[in-house]
């Protein structure tokens, strides 16, 4: 490998993925953008990955093999391949899915043509990978998940819609080095680390932008990790949620008004007072509801939302159309989204 400073670090971690690794390998070394180092982390592999990641490093100089502290935890695995990293942007991959060709090109130019971004997404198309490794269309959920994700493309968006869901796909990133410096990389809590980092990031008032261009393809399958490990749970989704929501100053001054009584209002209402955040009233439309009392919080008609103007006021419901309805109600009372409100599903 050359002496050079590479314009981008490619991080790409693998645990037992020798069946998927080539084509997310090939993905990179197919980049139109040359000037990059490519760290492929072998994280506890029992399958052939590691020997795999060896023979392309004899292939390619620009391939660098890391060999994660034998026992490390996952954060810690990515923590260390980071700190390997010679770039000033660190680029993520995953061993299981596919970057377009120009994917680097165009976020190295977005981040070099807007310095006050700290790190870019892409737009991404999931896909479902069967057990012969063929793909298909996603399920339900993730095809919903696919048009949230791919719709939320500005840095305002992106800020104002992260308590949704994670609003970047984390293989399509590029995040500058300063800012894994600055936060310290990766944190071991009891929610996904991707997802941490990115609220995070946002809680420090950096922005994150967009390539509004279709540049990854994303698998989902049963051996992923968001399907295997408790921490990618949608349970511990909402722990994260709920515990940046209370780190908000706004939150903190004010307490928070749900507007949603429903499964989603009731876990986040949960975990917000387990986050010691005080919530003044649920409102809700369903009139079964109306009166009740929920974890000591009154239920109210959501017609009388106007009362909630001294609060924060988070939309807690899950389906596209009851959220945009929710929108439209508060940001009628004049709330704006990403101050003084927001969704949450």
């Amino acid at each position: 490998m050359s002496d050079a400073t590479p314009a981008v670090s490619i991080l790409l971690p693998a645990r037992n993925a020798a069946r998927t690794l080539p084509m997310a390998i090939e993905s990179c070394l197919a980049q139109t953008l040359p000037d990059f180092e490519l760290l492929l982390l072998d994280h506890d592999s029992q399958d052939g990955t590691f020997s795999l990641m060896k023979k392309y490093a004899r292939r390619d100089h620009r391939i660098k093999v890391l060999h994660a502290p034998a026992g490390s935890g996952f954060v810690t695995a990515l923590n260390f391949g980071w700190k390997e990293a010679a770039a000033p942007l660190i680029a993520r991959m995953d061993a299981d899915d596919f970057a377009y060709p120009a994917r680097l090109q165009h976020q190295v130019r977005l981040l070099n043509e807007n310095p006050d971004l700290a790190a870019c997404g892409t737009l991404v198309r999931i896909r479902r990978r069967k057990s012969d490794l063929s793909t298909t269309e996603p399920r339900e959920g993730y095809a919903e998940y696919e048009k949230w994700l791919n719709s939320v493309v500005t840095p305002e968006d992106i800020a104002a819609q992260r308590f949704v869901d994670s609003p970047v796909a984390n293989p399509s990133t590029l995040v500058r080095r300063e800012v894994f410096e600055i936060l310290e990389g990766y944190r071991d809590h009891p929610w996904a680390e991707d997802y941490d980092f990115w609220l995070r990031l946002l809680g420090t008032g950096r922005k994150i932008g967009k390539v509004d261009q279709l540049l990854l393809d994303w698998h989902d399958s049963a051996n992923r990790a968001t399907r295997k490990y408790d921490r990618y749970s949608q349970d511990n989704f909402i722990r994260a949620k709920a515990h940046y929501l209370a780190c908000l100053p706004q939150v903190q001054e004010k307490g928070i008004s749900l507007c949603g009584a429903g499964p989603i209002g009731k876990k986040l209402a949960t975990a917000l007072q387990e986050a010691k955040a005080e919530i003044h009233a649920f409102y809700e439309v369903n009139p079964k509801r109306i009166g009740e009392i929920i974890r000591d919080i009154p239920v109210k008609s959501q017609r009388d939302l106007a009362d909630a103007y001294d609060t924060v006021v988070i939309g807690a419901v899950g389906q596209p159309g009851k959220r945009e309805h929710i929108r439209h109600v508060v940001q009628s009372l004049g709330f704006q989204e990403g101050e003084d409100f927001f969704c949450a599903a």
